[in-house]
């Protein structure tokens, strides 16, 4: 019978050395970023919601250990602050959190229900109400979705400049003329007309404002017409 030949495996160090250091390295690696300190915030892209209120949502109010929370994480806690957007998180090694954020526009206060409306739609119960027009009375709710999509569109300029909305259908005598015309009250003193179909001719109204050379009255922009119709208040 033939002796079976008894093959010995020789112990390759230098590979398993190589393992070790690698896996020593990685080891460091995980140990030095599970205790890096947050030491500097960075935010950018917000002036509606204060940098204060995005620390603390995203937990960081006492600068805790960087890396021990995840980016995926701290999106998922600011994106319970309706009015941010698109956000964006990153992480240096020496410590610095940087967060990008944009913000949905707040298109105007619903005095009705006491609610910020914002461009995408959802009313939220909020302080900012600083440069935001007050919807003063009830608009049907087909009327409604429409507006607030229309407002959407109109430069955030220009909705500063817009103290009062309120829904005032054309009507004479018993006939319908215009159901979906507003009446606007407009910080300058001035008032407007406008309804839905021609809402986006808003977005010239500070050129209007110059060209009227300080004088108050009404602006008509309810007509399908690119004539701009001005009429003075009646002197009392």
């Amino acid at each position: 019978m033939k002796k079976k030949k008894v093959i010995k495996r020789k112990i390759k160090w230098k590979v398993l050395l190589k393992i070790f250091f690698l896996l020593f390295g990685v080891g460091l690696i995980f140990f030095y970023l599970m205790n890096v300190k947050t030491k500097h915030i960075v935010i950018s892209g917000n002036s509606l919601v204060s940098d204060n209120e995005i620390i603390i949502t995203a937990g960081f109010k006492n600068y805790p250990y960087l890396f021990r929370v995840s980016n995926k994480e701290i999106k998922e806690r600011l994106e319970s602050i309706p009015l941010l957007t698109n956000i964006k998180v990153q992480k240096s090694l020496l410590g610095t959190l940087t967060i990008y954020v944009e913000e949905t526009k707040p298109l105007f206060y619903n005095r009705n229900n006491d609610r910020l409306v914002l461009s995408d739609g959802k009313e939220v119960t909020s302080a900012i109400l600083d440069g935001v027009p007050t919807l003063i009375n009830y608009v049907p709710d087909t009327l409604y979705d429409r507006l607030v999509e229309e407002l959407a569109s109109i430069d955030k300029n220009v909705l500063t400049l817009i103290s009062e909305i309120e829904y005032q259908p054309w009507q004479s005598n018993d006939v319908m003329i215009d159901d979906t015309r507003f009446f606007l009250r407009m910080t300058d003193g001035n008032s407007v007309y406008v309804n839905l179909i021609n809402l986006q001719k808003l977005n010239t109204y500070i050129e209007i404002f110059a060209s009227l050379e300080d004088k108050k009255g009404i602006l008509y922009l309810d007509s399908s017409s690119d004539k701009i119709s001005f009429s003075l208040y009646e002197k009392a």
